[in-house]
C-alpha cells in the first residue's frame, strides 16, 4: 500500500510506516467498526432484543481490550478486560471486576448474571446505575452510550499514540475483524 492508494480493511501490515497505518485506521478500521459493531447494537438496545445487545456489548469490550493489549490475551483476559474498562469507561460509574465477572463471564459464557450483581433493563434511562434489591441496574441505551464514549476515547488515543496503533495493527493482522465476504456457490 502506498499513500496514494485507497486503503482497504485487509491491506495492512505491522511493517508499514506509521503514516500508512494511521490512514488505514482512520479510513478503514474505524468506519468498519462503526458499521459492523455500533449500528447493530444501536438497533438492539432499544428493542425487545436488548438482552442480545448487552451480550454483544460485553463481547465488544472483550474485543476492544484485545486490540488495546495488542498481544494475545490468552491467560490475560481479565487484566485486559478490566484494564480497558478502568482506562476508558467513565470514572466511578462501573465496577470493572463486576462487569468482567457478571457480564463477560456470566452473561456471555453462561447466559446468566453471575452473583446477581446486575439487573438489566432497556428504555428506562431513569433507572440506570440505581440499586434495587442489592443489584445495580444497567439500562441498555445508557450502557451503550458509555461504551461509545469509551470507544471514541480509545480510538482518539490510537490516532495520537503510535504504540496503541501498533498494538491494534498487530492484533488485527493476527486475529482479523468481522467482515462480510463474497460467497460464490456453484449449484451445478
Amino acid at each position: 500500500m502506498t499513500l496514494g492508494l485507497i486503503p482497504t480493511l485487509s491491506n495492512i501490515s505491522p511493517s508499514m510506516p506509521h503514516a500508512q497505518k494511521l490512514i488505514w485506521f482512520k479510513n478503514c478500521f474505524r468506519p468498519h467498526f462503526k458499521e459492523m459493531i455500533f449500528e447493530p447494537i444501536n438497533r438492539l438496545v432499544y428493542s425487545q432484543d436488548a438482552l442480545i445487545g448487552f451480550i454483544f456489548m460485553a463481547c465488544v469490550i472483550d474485543y476492544l481490550s484485545g486490540f488495546w493489549r495488542g498481544k494475545s490475551t490468552k491467560k490475560e483476559v481479565k487484566p485486559s478486560y478490566t484494564g480497558f474498562i478502568k482506562r476508558y469507561f467513565p470514572k466511578d460509574k462501573y465496577d470493572e471486576e463486576g462487569l468482567y465477572d457478571s457480564l463477560r463471564n456470566g452473561l456471555v459464557h453462561m447466559f446468566t448474571i453471575k452473583n446477581k450483581k446486575y439487573a438489566l433493563v432497556h428504555n428506562h434511562s431513569e433507572l440506570h446505575l440505581k440499586k434495587k434489591s442489592g443489584q445495580l441496574i444497567l439500562n441498555a441505551g445508557d450502557f451503550f452510550k458509555d461504551l461509545k464514549i469509551a470507544t471514541e476515547q480509545y480510538f482518539n488515543d490510537i490516532e495520537i499514540t503510535t504504540e496503541l496503533l501498533d498494538k491494534l495493527v498487530e492484533r488485527f493482522t493476527r486475529d482479523g475483524f468481522l467482515d462480510v465476504g463474497q460467497l460464490s456457490i456453484d449449484l451445478d
